[in-house]
C-alpha cells in the first residue's frame, strides 16, 4: 500500500546486540539509572497477547542458528463504533451482511481495535532446544525485535533430511503455572546460498486495487481475498529449485498478518517470511508514500545484507512504486539482483515512458513485465 515518492534512505540492517547492554545504554542516554530502567518493564497480563510474524534464521559457521524474531504485544479491545463507521464509509450495512461476510469483516478489523502495550517483556522457548531468552521491552507501538543465536534444535540435527529443514519453531511464554500462556512463532531457515524471492503482496499476488482507496478497503476488510492469476503456480515452480526461499514484503500493517498468512497458505503460495509495517491506527492505515517506500527499501536492504551470498528476484506490480524501488535496488546491488518482475495492473508495456525512465541503463534481460495475457513465467530458475 504505497505511492511513488522521492527516494528515501533505507533503514540500516539489524545488528546483533545484547538485550541487557542495549537497555542499559538506552537508560544512560535518557539520564536514568540502568537498574531503574531495567526494573520498569513488566511481563504480560493475562488479557495481553503476543503476535509473531514469520521471520528468518541463518545457519552459523559453528553449526548454530541465528534467529530474527519480530513481534507485537497488544491487548484486545472492542470498539464496535469504529466498525460501524468504517462500514458506513464503505457503503456496507453490517446487519444485512450474510453471517459469513459479517464474521469476515469483524475478524479482519479485530486487531485494529487492539491497544499496543509498551514496556512489556516475554520469554521465548525454542522447540527442540534448551535455549530460553527474554525479549527486550516492547516499544510504544508494541513492537519487539530480537536477534539471537541458539543451538540447532534437536529435530533438525536428528532429521535424515537435515539440509532440507526449513523452519525453526518457538513459543512466546508468559505467566506462571496454570496461568501460563504460549504464543506460537516460527522462522524460515535460509541457507547461505540459493535464490531468495522478495515478493510484494497487494496487486502482486493478491487482488487489492490499491490505487482506488475505497475498493482497496473493501478488498481488505469485506471481500474474500482473491489471488492474482497464475502467480501461485509460478511461485510453486520456482520453489522446486533447491534452496529457494520466499520473503513476502508489504506496507500493510501487522494487524493484517493473520488474514494475509491464511491467504498465502490457502491460495497455495510457498510459505515464507513476512515483513509488514508496524502496528498502526485507523488514521494511518494507508501509509504515506515516503513511509511505505522507506519500509520496503529497509527490508530489502536488510535481507541483502543478511544473506550476502544469495541471489535475489524482486517481484512487484505497477500499481505502486515497486518498479522505481526495485530499479533503485538493482543499481545499488547490480551483482545481487538476478531479475525484476513487475505484474502489470496499469496497462503499461515495456515501451512506456515510466519503464524507460525507471530502468534506464539496466539491461532488458534483467527486468520483465507480466501482462494479463502472459502465460509463461519470464525468469528461468537455475541452481
Amino acid at each position: 500500500m504505497n505511492d511513488t515518492a522521492p527516494r528515501h534512505p533505507p533503514a540500516p540492517p539489524l545488528r546483533r546486540r545484547s538485550v541487557v547492554m542495549g537497555a542499559a545504554l538506552a537508560a544512560g542516554v535518557a539520564g536514568l539509572s540502568p537498574l531503574r530502567a531495567l526494573a520498569a518493564p513488566e511481563p504480560l497480563e493475562p488479557d495481553e497477547e503476543a503476535l509473531f510474524m514469520t521471520g528468518t534464521a541463518r545457519p552459523t559457521a559453528d553449526g548454530r542458528l541465528e534467529v530474527d524474531i519480530h513481534g507485537w504485544i497488544f491487548e484486545r479491545e472492542h470498539r464496535w463504533g469504529l466498525n460501524t463507521a468504517l462500514a458506513r464509509y464503505l457503503g456496507l450495512n453490517l446487519k444485512k451482511l450474510s453471517p459469513a461476510a459479517r464474521l469476515r469483516f469483524n475478524q479482519r478489523t479485530a486487531l485494529f481495535h487492539a491497544e499496543s502495550e509498551e514496556d512489556k517483556v516475554i520469554d521465548i522457548d525454542f522447540d527442540g532446544s534448551p535455549t530460553r531468552v527474554t525479549m527486550p521491552p516492547s516499544g510504544k507501538d508494541g513492537r519487539v525485535n530480537l536477534r539471537v543465536v541458539i543451538d540447532m534444535p534437536r529435530a533438525t540435527l536428528l532429521s535424515p533430511q537435515a539440509s532440507a529443514q526449513e523452519w525453526v519453531q518457538f513459543h512466546g511464554v508468559t505467566g506462571p503455572g496454570e496461568l501460563l500462556h504460549r504464543f506460537r512463532g516460527q522462522a524460515l531457515i535460509v541457507p547461505p546460498q540459493g535464490l531468495s524471492v522478495i515478493s510484494d503482496i497487494d496487486d502482486t499476488i493478491k487482488r487489492t486495487q490499491v490505487r482506488d482507496r475505497r475498493e482497496m478497503l473493501l478488498n481488505t476488510f469485506s471481500r474474500r481475498f482473491e489471488p492474482a492469476p497464475r502467480m501461485a503456480q509460478w511461485y510453486r515452480e520456482m520453489a522446486k529449485t533447491p534452496d529457494t526461499r520466499f520473503h513476502y514484503l508489504s506496507a500493510s500493517p501487522i494487524q493484517l498478518y493473520p488474514p494475509l498468512a491464511d491467504f498465502i497458505r490457502g491460495a497455495d503460495f510457498p510459505a515464507g517470511s513476512m515483513h509488514l509495517r508496524e502496528s498502526t491506527t485507523w488514521r494511518t492505515l494507508v501509509p504515506g508514500a515516503e513511509d511505505s517506500r522507506a519500509h520496503k527499501l529497509g527490508v530489502i536492504e536488510r535481507l541483502l545484507a543478511e544473506f550476502p551470498q544469495r541471489r535475489f528476484v524482486l517481484v512487484g506490480d505497477s500499481g505502486e512504486a515497486d518498479p522505481e524501488i526495485y530499479a533503485q535496488t538493482f543499481r545499488a546491488h547490480p551483482g545481487r539482483i538476478e531479475a525484476i518482475v513487475i505484474r502489470d495492473v496499469t496497462g503499461e508495456d515495456r515501451l512506456s515512458q515510466r519503464y524507460r525512465e525507471s530502468f534506464d541503463g539496466i539491461a532488458p534481460v534483467h527486468w520483465h513485465i507480466v501482462l494479463p495475457d502472459t502465460t509463461a513465467w519470464p525468469v528461468q530458475p537455475r541452481n
